[in-house]
């Protein structure tokens, strides 16, 4: 949007437009998709396409058995005629119980309308729709609308609130600020229904769940899991979960269960039952061994080998005499055509993914190693495409809606991407000073909790200069309440 004009009058611009072809568009709606939706993407393309074949393979049972699968750091591979997947089983994963939340049963269908409404209603006309339940001004109500429309698909809202603030400035002229939307979110958006809705991690996310779905000492015992014990909850430490909770063994296991209750994606479950959609399944497999070698996996699951049928280059040298054979002839090209369209797609996805994740993990290699959130780096898009040469929106695409399974846990691939802080003249990662903060309030004395002005005093005197607007901004992503709401 140009905003470099001044005084009024008529202007000619002139812009330069990229179209894409049919083939990029195609590659780029199939590298949004994860594993469970490309699936379906497949077996889709399959029944309308009867030029197109899949041949069901064999698969082994983890990322240690595929080695042509994926590749290590800095390999090169060999590019591919044919769609011949032959990464690790996901189902051998989907199956494990491992306290990672589930989205909800699908089959419930008379539940999922009384949580969502009528599922022919987009996510975003479902929320918009709830806003007469507020009482609202007209700015107020316009700025829950762009709030709303820049929640991810998953229901999460993962722009930055401040950033959110300078687009209603810019492309809506609405003046707010991040007070006034923080304001907007906790008590409307996050109020709304499916629970979690407006969460700005997976953490809060789940939060939000627990304290709508549940009451009681099972809501307290989740709130202080998510709160207090995120860490431990994420690398499945449900040992000492149990110890720090101070549960015995069947309360643990009843814990699990309604975890697995919560549904990690509150805005997936619009539009119909999607069943296959209802686990985490890695869309990456990330395996460090004693020798610090990293072996990335691409996981293609179960996913058949594309061809075309060997039917279709017998057909198209018959010979053409009447008008409906070549009708019937030019239909038959198109097919043929469009399956070795998708059969590109598929591959040129594959090696979009991989080339992305070779990337993310050279720049994140110490945490791959040691799996110490604090030794990630500052990390944007424009460092993954540049280390790529691809596009910024292809990172994102790929970045989105991926999770990738690594030694110390299961890690949604925005994750990794990390805003920069600068303290003394030196780049540190937002999150280095999020961990310290959650340190220093885990350990406080919760008879006499820490005011956000103690906290500015603790964090510089570990070398982090943070402004006290900064460390309450910090102590509500982490879901940290204020002091007085601490005391115990």
């Amino acid at each position: 949007m140009p905003n470099n004009f001044q005084g009024q009058g008529a202007y000619q611009i002139q812009t330069q437009t990229q179209t894409l072809t049919p083939q990029q568009v195609l590659t780029v709606r199939l590298t949004e998709l994860p594993l469970n939706d490309l699936r379906e993407r497949i077996e889709k393309e399959l029944e309308d396409n009867p030029w197109l074949q899949g041949e069901r393979t064999e698969h082994a049972g983890g990322p240690d058995e595929s080695e042509d699968g994926g590749r290590a750091e800095g390999d090169e591979e060999a590019g591919e005629t044919d769609y011949a997947p032959s990464g690790a089983d996901s189902d051998s994963y989907d199956d494990v119980d491992d306290g990672i939340p589930r989205e909800p049963s699908g089959n419930n269908e008379e539940q999922r309308g009384h949580e969502l409404g009528d599922t022919s209603e987009s996510f975003f006309d479902h929320l918009v729709g709830q806003l007469g339940e507020y009482q609202l001004t007209d700015h107020e109500r316009e700025v829950m609308k762009y709030l709303i429309g820049s929640l991810a698909d998953d229901g999460l809202l993962r722009t930055p609130l401040y950033q959110i603030a300078d687009e209603l400035d810019i492309y809506q002229n609405v003046q707010t600020n991040e007070e006034e939307l923080e304001r907007l979110l906790t008590s409307v958006l996050q109020q709304m229904d499916p629970a979690g809705v407006g969460g700005r991690d997976l953490r809060e996310c789940l939060t939000l769940q627990a304290r709508r779905n549940y009451s009681g000492k099972v809501r307290d015992q989740l709130v202080t899991l998510f709160q207090r014990y995120w860490d431990d909850f994420v690398h499945l430490r449900w040992q000492r979960i149990q110890h720090v909770l101070k549960l015995d063994d069947l309360e643990v296991e009843r814990l699990r269960q309604r975890i697995q209750r919560l549904n990690p994606r509150p805005g997936g479950s619009l539009g119909g039952d999607r069943s296959d959609n209802h686990i985490i399944t890695p869309d990456f497999f990330v395996e460090t061994d004693e020798n610090g070698r990293i072996q990335l996996t691409l996981n293609e699951g179960e996913l058949p080998r594309l061809t075309i049928s060997p039917d279709a280059e017998q057909e198209l040298q018959m010979p053409v005499v009447s008008r409906s054979e070549r009708d019937a002839m030019n239909y038959l090209r198109q097919q043929v055509g469009n399956a070795r369209m998708f059969i590109e797609a598929i591959a040129q996805r594959r090696e979009t993914m991989l080339r992305t994740m070779q990337a993310i993990i050279r720049l994140q290699r110490p945490f791959f190693l040691e799996g110490d959130e604090t030794l990630l780096r500052p990390m944007k898009l424009e460092d993954v495409a540049s280390q790529t040469g691809q596009d910024i929106s292809t990172v994102s695409r790929v970045s989105n809606s991926k999770y990738v399974q690594t030694d110390h846990g299961i890690y949604p691939l925005r994750w990794f991407f990390t805003s920069a802080a600068s303290q003394n003249g030196d780049e540190v990662t937002v999150r280095k000073i999020l961990v310290a903060l959650k340190e220093i309030v885990d350990n406080e004395d919760k008879s006499h909790p820490l005011s956000d002005e103690r906290l500015v005093k603790m964090l510089q005197e570990r070398g982090y200069a943070v402004a006290r607007r900064t460390v309450a901004k910090y102590r509500t992503q982490l879901g940290i309440a204020e002091s007085r709401m601490r005391k115990q």
